[in-house]
């Protein structure tokens, strides 16, 4: 016997339009391997003519708290984005007994504890798949597939666009204004990137993963996030040369009792999974302390896969409650100068004796031992030096590099990348 769940649509822009368009091309197949028909009820938008002209047979409203207060809708899908009205609107639903959806990963990073408190307040139900892999079952994987793990580690490729414009430079040797500029023209970057590019898209996402792997409440600003913009060929062919691959990547583990969790550039092995995530296509590994490495694949972004993940969502609350439990506390945030790892520094600098020594003499002062030294080649001006180190704390490698930015013979802003060689868990 199949039930009728009726949803409420708020936001008709490329997610909601997809779920809509999903639903009514999709409906029997949905009804046939779930028992649900799934049927929109009502869309909220303020374009009233584009969505009765591209939802006719739907009652449309430009009034969130039409569907709010509807007592036929069981579900309503917040897929307006941003922080207001998107938080009023999805706790006076579930104070109004009804069961949420949304893909909204800023809201959910940043406010995602006062949700979900009104979530355990209320007895009901939200689902948020979409705010985090697109069309990527990550939540699923940890609240149903990894619910008897410890989770040990979250590392993931969390950006399309950023990922795109990395495999760009990387395998047709363009520079990052040049990759950023096919990524617009191709739908994979917005006009306006920022979000993507200085990484706070995917420290949204990794805050979620983390907040839900972890049981505890993160305060997103205190989650440290670098982006792409200063990276350029010479490092991507310097991390080509000795076997590397630099990645955006979103990390997040506990490291004795305190979180660990970061968005920056990273350099990883070539032989790593991650290595081999191309293009717009996400990745996240999960490591469990029963099930080891779990890897998921897929587009992490776009109308259909995360229209796809809404409606999984919608499937999964029809059935049963399904929502994160108390938050044991809010995590004690790792400062970023307490890490330890290796570390991969560019500068430019003249072309006069006794320079390299004047840097090694300071990462020396600090405790700081150097891997590697390479110079990639001269110009007419200046010298491109590369220096990969061995482990050290990150409050000395960062004291170094403002002792070193200081030097008159250094041209440019040094650039910094961390090295991952994960020697535990999967390589």
């Amino acid at each position: 016997m199949r039930t009728t769940i009726n949803i409420g649509i708020i936001g008709f822009g490329t997610v909601g339009s997809g779920v809509y368009n999903l639903i009514k091309e999709n409906f029997e197949t949905i009804a046939i391997r779930s028992g649900v028909e799934l049927k929109v009820r009502a869309i909220c938008d303020l374009q009233l003519s584009h969505v009765r002209e591209n939802a006719p047979d739907v009652f449309v409203t430009e009034s969130w708290s039409d569907i709010t207060s509807d007592p036929d809708i069981d579900i309503v899908a917040e897929l307006i984005g941003g922080t207001e009205p998107a938080l009023s609107i999805i706790k006076d639903a579930l104070r109004k007994g009804k069961n949420v959806v949304t893909a909204n990963k800023k809201l959910l990073a940043e406010r995602g504890a006062e949700i979900f408190e009104t979530v355990v307040e209320t007895g009901n139900s939200i689902g948020f798949e979409a705010a985090v892999g697109g069309g990527i079952p990550c939540i699923l994987t940890l609240k149903k597939g990894m619910v008897g793990n410890q989770i040990r580690s979250i590392v993931g490729i969390l950006n399309g666009t950023t990922n795109y414009i990395l495999t760009r430079m990387a395998e047709d040797a363009l520079t990052f204004a040049d990759s950023l500029k096919n990524a617009q023209t191709l739908g994979f970057a917005e006009a306006d990137p920022t979000f993507d590019i200085e990484g706070v898209d995917a420290g949204h996402k990794i805050a979620i993963l983390a907040m839900l792997s972890y049981g505890r409440s993160i305060p997103f600003e205190l989650v440290p996030i670098e982006g792409i913009k200063n990276i350029s060929p010479i490092d991507i062919s310097y991390a080509k040369d000795v076997g590397y691959v630099i990645k955006l990547l979103g990390i997040a583990k506990l490291i004795n009792g305190k979180l660990d969790i970061r968005v920056h550039p990273t350099m990883i092995p070539k032989g790593h999974p991650l290595a081999s995530i191309r293009d717009e296509f996400n990745s996240v590994l999960f490591e469990g302390d029963m099930t080891g490495p779990v890897i998921l694949n897929g587009k992490g972004a776009g109308s259909l896969p995360t229209a796809s993940s809404v409606i999984s969502d919608i499937v999964q609350l029809s059935s049963k409650r399904d929502y994160p439990g108390k938050f044991i506390g809010k995590a004690e945030v790792m400062a970023p100068e307490d890490r330890i790892s290796r570390y991969y520094i560019r500068l430019y600098t003249e072309d006069s004796p006794g320079i390299l020594s004047q840097i090694s003499g300071v990462l020396g002062r600090n405790n700081i031992s150097i891997a590697s030294v390479i110079q990639k080649e001269v110009d007419e001006k200046f010298v491109p030096l590369i220096i990969v180190t061995h482990e050290a704390r990150e409050s000395d490698m960062l004291k170094c590099i403002d002792e070193i930015q200081s030097f008159s013979f250094v041209k440019e802003r040094i650039v910094f990348i961390r090295v991952e060689d994960f020697k535990k868990g999967m390589k």
